[in-house]
């Protein structure tokens, strides 16, 4: 099938399952952070909602689905698994500073702009994605759990790379990319110092689309129609979204 300028079909964000789990965290996370605000009224220490987190770090391996947002030019990296590790230090009762690591099993198409439209794209190929990023975390209950939950908010700052850099026929290169991660999740104790960790983060992830993407040429200099992107309704950059869901098992200690 062909879209409105006779192209291939663009492949837009797969971002929908991603956004549906964030909107179910939030109620949770929201839920479990309104009692924090009252008093501890009517409940001795023992049979408090309310227990004291006692340990300053925390070390979460963990596995997820990242939703790959492929672009408007469809190039961009797509849906994977990833398998990573996060370690955590408390900085005051409500804040904490996380560091992220993870490796991504995603794949992306690639376009040669030079060939016609039926033919001018390949693919998926596979691509290894490493994510590293620093992080601060608010603690709705701050230092405690309410009801075994500890909900929380977070802003991450890092980068995402591909382990091996490529530049496609027609100048896009699929290189490293700066990532700001707005996140939403909980720990729900399972033990003295062991937690589940759920959470849904959302990686905005800027591309550059090349000039031969919008006016592109066969090899002897001959404009080609259709383009890949339309030069008159979208633009040589685009912030893509990128879900990602994660489960994990978190460890508490202190050092």
């Amino acid at each position: 099938m062909s879209n409105r300028n006779g192209d291939a079909p663009r492949h837009r964000g797969t971002d929908t399952p991603g956004r549906a789990a964030l909107w179910l965290l939030v109620p949770l996370c929201l839920g479990a952070s309104v009692p924090r605000l009252s008093a501890q009224v009517g409940h001795d220490p023992e049979h408090s909602p309310f227990q004291d987190v006692t340990t300053h770090q925390t070390i979460t391996p963990f596995v997820s689905e990242f939703f790959g947002n492929r672009g408007d030019a469809g190039v961009g990296s797509q849906a994977g698994p990833a398998i990573g590790a996060r370690f955590t230090q408390t900085l005051s009762d409500p804040l904490e500073l996380w560091v992220t690591l993870a490796m991504i099993s995603s794949k992306r198409n690639v376009i040669d702009p030079s060939l016609p439209a039926a033919t001018r794209m390949t693919g998926p190929i596979d691509q290894k994605l490493v994510s590293a990023d620093l992080g601060i975390a608010l603690r709705l209950t701050g230092a405690r759990t309410f009801h075994g939950l500890e909900p929380y908010f977070g802003l991450a700052f890092g980068i995402i790379a591909p382990t091996k850099t490529v530049t496609d026929p027609g100048g896009f290169s699929a290189n490293s990319n700066i990532t700001f991660a707005p996140t939403i999740g909980t720990r729900a104790r399972i033990g003295r110092f062991v937690s589940l960790t759920l959470e849904a983060r959302d990686n905005l992830i800027r591309y550059e689309w090349p000039s031969a993407y919008f006016f592109p040429t066969d090899s002897n200099g001959v404009p080609i129609t259709p383009p890949v992107l339309d030069p008159v309704s979208e633009k040589d950059t685009q912030m893509t979204h990128n879900f990602t869901l994660t489960a994990g098992l978190t460890f508490h200690f202190n050092l």
